[in-house]
């Protein structure tokens, strides 16, 4: 009985002296725990369509939108998403005419408060020959800044511009005005404006304008 007591003893004995070698062996060592990991960066943007537009991204925004309705009246993917491809041409059908719009084309001049954009067309009597649409934009400070002047026809051949300028001028300002939508849209906005600085084109958008009527 003796016996088992002083084993008893000793074991607990070196127990005590393990234990406190470890606390010793901590405090002179402590766990260094790992710095936690920091989370990933958030995206650079969550909006498809950016605010600025330069003359080298800007017709690919445009092109998306120039294609038209197809004849069966069902919108084309290219149509429908501001990131599909769209087609190097397509067919413009106007009662018995037709043109053929070359989308890989499109090339864009941004001055101050002007934006040039121009397309390559082409029919059977002209030949393949580029119209340049001009539009003279509403400058940054006014509250009406989705308006916008242009010629009467675009510059190019006569009998081309006659015939489909104006529809071309038309379709590349619905295409300016649709982009401006998309834009405020993912915004949860209004559209305010399209502002023409050198090499750039801004849009801005912002909470809707109210009109108050007067009595």
């Amino acid at each position: 009985m003796l016996l088992l007591a002083v084993i008893l003893l000793i074991i607990s004995g070196f127990a005590v002296l393990v234990l406190l070698a470890w606390l010793l062996l901590r405090r002179e060592h402590p766990v260094i725990h790992p710095a936690p990991v920091p989370p990933p960066p958030p995206p650079s943007g969550p909006y498809k369509i950016p605010d600025n537009f330069g003359e080298a991204d800007l017709p690919g925004a445009l092109t998306v939108r120039l294609m038209g309705t197809p004849a069966n009246g069902v919108p084309s993917a290219a149509s429908s998403s501001s990131t599909a491809a769209a087609p190097s041409s397509v067919i413009w059908v106007n009662g018995s005419n037709e043109v053929l719009v070359h989308l890989d084309s499109t090339q864009v001049r941004i001055l101050d408060g002007m934006l040039l954009v121009s397309v390559d067309l082409e029919t059977d009597q002209t030949g393949r020959t580029p119209l340049i649409c001009s539009f003279a934009l509403s400058s940054a400070a006014d509250p009406a800044a989705l308006v916008a002047t242009t010629d009467e026809y675009p510059r190019g051949d006569g009998s081309l511009a006659s015939c489909w300028g104006q529809q071309l001028q038309q379709a590349v300002w619905s295409s300016l005005l649709s982009l401006a939508n998309d834009h405020a849209g993912e915004r949860n906005l209004s559209p305010r404006g399209l502002v023409a600085t050198a090499g750039k084109l801004s849009l801005s958008a912002g909470t809707a304008i109210a009109v108050k009527g007067t009595a």
